[in-house]
């Protein structure tokens, strides 16, 4: 769901507010930066920040007092993880390598109209001779101001069940009963609340995890948007991301298993690489190698190798031994790369009960190895039948 300023107040849900951007620090050759309008992405927790005169590179942006890692950038929109926050309004900076800054200013949760003014109710007693009245560091409702944060109501206790260790701005926030559970890093299981056992290390680990239970995420935004998995291992940055609720997989490299898709069901798969089986769909294939299987959607694949299976996009249990694969294949092991591999040395025995291909001419192993069989026996009995002068 997405909230355009355009949309905000008519719709009664209130996602950004302009209450007047301004820019600073910008240089003398090149307009300030300015933020025209920003948009929430609930669903996807996600913050989209329009505007004109961005600067190149990723900005740093605060929302409040949180900083929100930044997903992408251009030179007039950026993306960022919003996290979980209570309603009210906030001052948003994005701010640039080259020290530019742009302001703006954020409502977040449901606006309704305004209810029927209550009853004036009895009179409070009269401050007392010689006590300063209530004021001062209070706000117009009485509220300590040292107890509110910008556009936040005070924070009220976080929850500590039993096993819990958490490090880093809104980790484990949301927690409820859920058990023995370890976060460390900006918005780290954030959304956690009746999970056990799950281990979340860096900015954005495991942060969608509501239930799920036996995860391990380290890395920025390692298993990031699933919500009720179970049993996955993700090491390294963007591992398993965008993976919904597919369980007992392991993911090692940067973006290993980091689906294209959402909500991919895909279970019992192991990926070890950079961007190993990336955009996979299917369920227990294994892929060890940069690239390995990157485009596969089928199951049971099994890879090895530099971009080993890496043409195959649909087909289903083969087997790539240092080769690219087919595309659409299926049933298929292929071994070697023309060209690269000259020989194959094998040693024991060779059980190859099926037709096997050499160059362009079809081999049936079987008949082939019953005829030497053959022409053996009969050469037996010849030799059996010689008369030594």
């Amino acid at each position: 769901m997405k909230i355009s300023l355009s949309r905000l107040f008519s719709g009664g849900l209130a996602a950004a507010l302009c209450v007047g951007p301004s820019a600073s620090g910008a240089s003398a050759q090149a307009s300030p930066p300015v933020i025209t309008e920003a948009f929430v992405d609930a669903e996807n927790a996600t913050l989209t920040i329009n505007g004109v005169g961005f600067r190149a590179g990723f900005p740093m942006v605060f929302l409040g007092n949180h900083e929100l890692p930044v997903r992408w950038a251009t030179e007039s929109t950026a993306a960022a993880w919003l996290p979980a926050l209570r309603p009210g309004t906030y001052r948003l900076i994005a701010r640039w390598p080259d020290g530019s800054q742009a302001d703006f200013y954020l409502m977040l949760g449901a606006v309704g109209p305004a209810g029927p003014e209550g009853p004036r109710g009895p009179e409070g007693p009269r401050d007392l001779p010689g006590l300063a009245p209530v004021g001062g560091d209070a706000d117009f409702e009485g509220q300590p101001a040292a107890a509110q944060a910008e556009g936040t109501a005070a924070e009220t206790e976080l929850a500590n069940p039993w096993g819990t260790t958490r490090y880093g701005t809104d980790a484990l926030e949301n927690l409820t009963t859920g058990t023995d559970n370890t976060a460390f890093g900006f918005w780290t299981l954030s959304r956690l609340t009746t999970g056990r056992r799950n281990t979340a290390v860096g900015s954005g680990a495991l942060s969608a995890l509501t239930t799920g239970e036996g995860n391990t995420g380290v890395g920025w935004d390692a298993v990031s948007e699933s919500a009720g998995a179970f049993g996955n291992t993700a090491i390294g940055e963007q591992a398993l991301t965008r993976s919904g609720n597919a369980s007992l997989n392991v993911a090692v490299g940067y973006r290993a298993l980091a689906h294209v898709d959402r909500d991919v069901t895909g279970d019992e798969n192991i990926a070890v690489g950079v961007r190993a089986l990336n955009r996979s769909t299917g369920s227990r294939s294994i892929a060890v190698g940069f690239e390995a299987l990157r485009r596969s959607r089928g199951s049971g694949n099994i890879a090895i190798g530099n971009s080993a299976g890496l043409t195959n996009t649909t087909g289903g249990n083969n087997i790539y031994l240092g080769h690219r694969g087919v595309l659409g294949e299926s049933g298929i092991i292929r071994i070697g790369t023309a060209g690269t591999h000259r020989e194959i040395h094998l040693t024991g025995n060779v059980y190859l009960p099926q037709l096997v291909y050499i160059g362009s001419n079809q081999v049936n192993f079987g008949d082939f190895v019953e005829t030497i069989r053959d022409d053996l026996d009969r050469l037996e009995t010849r030799v059996d039948g010689l008369q030594t002068p």
